[in-house]
């Protein structure tokens, strides 16, 4: 489950597909029925994870962009 601050609604990426900041450095993606994965920033690198759980999400992928991120996520 994500808890999402009212100050840090999420953005649509997608007609299905939402990015919502959960902490400074990590953002999570949604659909209107689940948790696709997560992007955490770390430096300046993204590094994006697929799975519901942030604690238990696989990283899929890294890189300098957190656009290419999110789309890593999408394609998994």
């Amino acid at each position: 489950m994500v808890l999402i601050s009212p100050r840090r609604r999420p953005t649509p990426v997608s007609p299905t597909v939402s990015v919502a900041m959960i902490d400074d450095d990590v953002f999570a993606l949604l659909t209107p029925t689940e948790t696709l994965g997560f992007v955490h920033r770390v430096g300046r690198v993204f590094v994006a994870m697929r799975g519901a759980d942030y604690h238990h999400a696989v990283e899929v992928g890294q890189t300098l962009s957190r656009d290419r991120a999110i789309e890593i996520v999408r394609a998994t």
